[in-house]
């Protein structure tokens, strides 16, 4: 028999790395007719399903295996089919598009004049891909939700167990991802775009009055408002803006501090200009929330759990328009070129002025003035188009890095210093609170508080960590402090102060691991003075 007879698929799969640094998370939809998604390619997977029963959902995945052996599939494996609310693993676009290949092709419930029928994530995972190169892998996790449900599966539910994987929602299933650092949730970006926001408003002519004309007259003058058949029917209107920052911002703050979550500013209607620009209204929940006022300078005395529990968002504007996509979100190529740096700089690298991937640019296009002024307040990350690329200005914070304490002690001065404002130095905190906290897992059933291991393993961390440019000084044994305490035969704890290469003075850290209560942590703040 000729080859040419038989069809040959070619499923090529890269090589997970042996560790990733920065691992990002995307919650959003992927249409389908009937939720039809190709399960059976997952189901194959041994190293994907692995990982996703490390997450403690190893009960769909032996479900998976089971129907992919050809066990009867029954109603209640319709949800798990459609792989609603699964926590996907992919280290390559031709994965996502392996399982879900009617993604791009299919409508989408909500529609918008400006934001169309398409979903966004696909594009989101394009875009995020778009990144891989130098022999680079990224992983990314995706997580699909059912588009009936709205905007809810976006949110945290309140009063979450989290010990009860199964029962969790789409968003807390998000923070169980150990290694994850990103969330983005470009579908919930889509949804908020209000459905009749234009590009540039149509003209709105009155109807002339009615008359009685004689037949064959012609009353086509050119200049009358049609109807069209592909108008955009009433679609639900938008949450309120607090009604999504703050839920979003406050359950990272409690249940995954090293976590940070990408986020677009809404669009609304500007008046008197032709094009939609940042809400206000969304702007201004942002300031009031972090403690900014009108001239982008901290409230003196506004430093509170929500204000704190802002500095988890890293918010973007404006959008992309280009020639695959009348208006998306740049939460793909901002998350891909983190991870990517991190790959291969560091956790502590910003991104700031680096080409971004594809021939997407920014829209609405500002100017180098209202870039500041988002910049200033209330501390949006935007991006620019420079010598035809795409660029992010500069990683900026809606809130300091500082907690609340350690704001008070500094000078008014040096409490607005643009440093503690850096999204980069959030990015690194959080790394290091994961990467501790694995170190004190490790080691959690085979050492005691006079095992001497802890300590030269977090010297050895840290010393690695000045050999790689992240903390400044001539030596290493300069550019750190590691002091153990004494709380006690069962516990393990160390004070340690760091000095990152950063315009910041150092961090304070307490890394605490008690044998008998099973458990690690390790404490971050930036320190002054």
């Amino acid at each position: 028999m000729l080859f040419a007879d038989n069809r040959i698929e070619l499923d090529a799969r890269p090589t997970p790395p042996a560790q990733t640094v920065l691992e990002v998370v995307m919650i959003g939809h992927c249409p389908a007719p009937a939720g039809r998604t190709q399960w059976q390619r997952l189901a194959s997977d041994k190293l994907l399903l692995a990982e996703i029963t490390q997450l403690g959902f190893s009960q769909a995945c032996t479900r998976l295996r089971d129907l992919a052996a050809g066990v009867a599939a029954t109603a209640d494996d319709a949800t798990l089919l459609t792989l609603y609310n699964l926590p996907i693993p992919l280290y390559s676009f031709g994965q996502f598009q392996a399982l879900f290949p009617d993604a791009f092709d299919t409508a989408t419930q909500y529609r918008s004049v400006l934001g169309g029928e398409r979903a966004w994530l696909p594009l989101a995972v394009q875009d995020f891909f778009a990144n891989s190169g130098n022999g680079q892998t990224l992983k990314l996790w995706i997580i699909r939700v059912d588009e009936a449900a709205g905007s809810q599966p976006f949110l945290p539910t309140a009063d979450a167990n989290m010990i009860e994987p199964e029962t969790l929602g789409a968003f807390e299933r998000a923070l169980l991802i150990p290694q994850a650092g990103i969330l983005a949730l470009p579908d919930l970006e889509r949804l908020q775009i209000p459905s009749h926001l234009e590009d540039i408003p149509r003209v709105r002519l009155d109807n002339p009055p009615p008359v009685f004309l004689p037949c064959g007259t012609d009353v086509d003058d050119g200049h009358r408002e049609r109807r069209n058949a592909d108008e955009i029917p009433q679609m639900p209107e938008p949450l309120a803006s607090r009604e999504v920052v703050i839920p979003i911002a406050r359950t990272l703050a409690r249940l995954r501090p090293d976590m940070q979550c990408l986020l677009t500013v809404a669009l609304a209607a500007i008046p008197g200009s032709e094009r939609p620009g940042p809400a206000p209204e969304f702007l201004d929940c942002i300031a009031q929330a972090a403690g900014i006022d009108n001239d982008g300078l901290l409230i003196d005395g506004s430093r509170g759990a929500l204000t704190e529990a802002t500095r988890h968002l890293q918010l973007l504007y404006p959008y992309l328009r280009g020639p695959d996509r009348k208006l998306g979100t740049a939460v793909g190529l901002v998350a891909g070129m983190q991870a990517m740096v991190s790959q291969q700089h560091g956790p502590w690298r910003s991104i700031g002025a680096r080409p971004l991937p594809g021939h997407c640019l920014p829209w609405p296009p500002l100017n180098q003035q209202s870039a500041t002024a988002l910049r200033d307040r209330p501390g949006v990350t935007v991006l620019l188009q420079r010598a035809s690329h795409t660029v992010v200005d500069d990683e900026r914070m809606c809130a300091p890095c500082l907690p609340a304490v350690a704001l008070q002690q500094l000078s008014s001065e040096r409490r607005n210093d643009e440093h503690w404002r850096s999204a980069e130095i959030m990015r690194f905190m959080g790394w290091l609170r994961r990467e501790l906290q694995g170190l004190g897992e490790r080691m959690i059933f085979n050492v005691d508080a006079r095992d001497p291991r802890p300590a030269l393993a977090l010297r050895a961390f840290f010393t690695r960590l000045h050999g790689l440019g992240a903390l400044r000084g001539r030596r290493a044994e300069d550019s750190f402090t590691l002091t153990q305490r004494n709380d006690g035969e069962t516990v393990i704890a160390f004070d340690i102060e760091i000095a990152p290469a950063y315009p910041i003075d150092r961090l304070r850290i307490t890394f605490m691991q008690d044998r008998h209560s099973a458990a690690s942590s390790a404490n971050i703040e930036v320190a002054n003075g």
